[in-house]
């Protein structure tokens, strides 16, 4: 009887059928039989329908040089898909009423430039507010977030007028890691921790740091005259609102579950981070922290990631409750959006 109740339960929900058959387990194994090779980086893969784990697998090696093969629970640097979590961490501060995403960037550092009285949080978050890259001043060292603070108050201009048109800035995004700092007290990474992985229990996650403290992490790899060599930080590495969290697909899991609720945010404002708030081009929208497209007739947000030694894909179908998550520690000759395509083929056409 008890059986009976758990299956009849599970049939209301639409569980039951959240499962992948033998054919999509053997054909999404098949995408990855490159990682068979003795010494290839890791790469780790969950899809997700109903809350379902349809497939979650990992292939290769967190770390070569100690045969460290990569698991569900490997913490991979997810890159740009921080994005979506520094977008997050500010539209919870705007319901906290603490700031409002028509405030300028001045209010919040009064000794920029006067262009920064003309570029709003909103600008920053769907990447239409011209500022310059970080990347077009040389150095030798580490970047920390606040030396990229520096960085903006040291140019006489932006790229374009703020709000014209959309243009992906990783500095934007470190500027509002920084803001989310200003406004709530606390290290960027800190609120995150207090605020999302905690409540999420997302024990695994973490920022990265010079350190070098990261628990479960996976090396990051490039391929050089032929072979995968250690290629696993840059000078842009450390920063920590634009791309800088490590997390599993274990975590991640967690992470995805909670775009469906209102354990962060109300559902209005879930609403608000996944509608068009700018557009890459007339088919792909921006909202804060997300693209937003059409695929299989429904509703598509995504994020991907590429920084030195990872990549990272994270692509949601809310409407179906279907999601996929990848992340790899090599980013040179790794391509994710063919992986990312063939997955969603087997399980959405």
């Amino acid at each position: 009887m008890k059986i009976l109740s758990v299956l009849i339960a599970t049939f209301l929900t639409g569980n039951l059928f959240a499962q992948s058959t033998p054919e999509q387990i053997r054909a999404v194994d098949s995408i990855f039989s490159r990682y068979k090779s003795p010494e290839t980086t890791g790469i780790s893969v969950m899809v997700i329908r109903d809350g379902r784990k349809l497939y979650s697998r990992s292939f290769g090696y967190a770390d070569i040089a100690r045969k460290v093969r990569a698991t569900s629970k490997t913490n991979y640097r997810i890159a740009s898909v921080t994005k979506p979590f520094t977008a997050m961490a500010i539209l919870m501060l705007r319901d906290q009423g603490k700031l409002d995403l028509g405030d300028r960037l001045d209010a919040f550092f009064p000794d920029l430039p006067a262009f920064s009285k003309e570029i709003t949080v909103k600008q920053m978050i769907n990447h239409t507010s011209g500022l310059k890259s970080y990347g077009s001043v040389p150095t030798s060292r580490p970047l920390k977030d606040i030396n990229v603070l520096h960085i903006v108050a040291e140019q006489d201009s932006t790229n374009f007028k703020p709000g014209t048109k959309f243009s992906y800035s990783n500095t934007a995004y470190v500027l509002l890691g920084l803001i989310v700092e200003k406004v709530s007290g606390l290290p960027f990474d800190e609120f995150v921790r207090r605020h999302i992985f905690k409540p999420l229990k997302m024990a695994n996650s973490t920022f990265n740091n010079m350190e070098g403290t990261i628990p479960n992490r996976a090396y990051g790899y490039n391929p050089k005259d032929g072979k995968l060599v250690l290629d696993d930080q840059s000078t842009a590495s450390y920063l920590q609102g634009d791309g800088g969290i490590y997390s599993s697909i274990d975590d991640f899991y967690y992470w995805d579950q909670a775009l469906y609720g209102d354990k962060l945010v109300k559902r209005e404002t879930l609403n608000e981070i996944f509608s068009p708030s700018s557009n890459e081009t007339p088919e792909i929208a921006y909202g804060y922290g997300w693209y937003i497209e059409r695929r299989y007739n429904a509703t598509r947000i995504s994020h991907s990631g590429g920084t030195t030694g990872f990549s990272s894909y994270y692509v949601r179908y809310p409407e179906k409750k279907f999601s996929i998550v990848v992340f790899g520690n090599q980013d040179d000759g790794l391509a994710l959006d063919p992986i990312i395509t063939a997955i969603e083929r087997i399980y959405l056409r």
